[in-house]
């Protein structure tokens, strides 16, 4: 047993040429580690990507409700009023005329 198990701590499994099983296991063993570490990797870049766009995504939903409600502002009857006697321009005075076409 004792010797086994400085075999094994040696590495003399895998030096030994009538165990080729057992190197192309390991070699599988290898490959399917990289390629857990390489999908791994690739998952975080992503996860990473999508947290950036998200916080893009909040800051451009913030602005776009900042805007509407300056463009809310802006349409008000009562700002449009103040804007406008500014330039020396108010409501009428008369009323509107209501104008009759008729066909002959």
């Amino acid at each position: 047993m004792r010797k086994k198990l400085f075999d094994l701590i040696n590495g003399k499994f895998i030096i030994e040429k009538t165990n080729q099983e057992n190197i192309r296991f390991i070699m599988f063993l290898f490959f399917l580690a990289v390629i857990m570490i390489y999908s791994s990797h690739s998952v975080d870049t992503k996860i990473y990507k999508l947290n950036d766009l998200s916080q893009m995504l909040v800051s451009v939903e913030n602005d776009f409700i900042d805007k509407r409600k300056q463009v809310v502002k802006l349409k008000m009857e009562s700002n449009i009023k103040v804007q406008l006697s500014e330039r020396g321009i108010g409501p009428s005075l008369n009323p509107p005329t209501k104008i009759i076409i008729t066909k002959e």
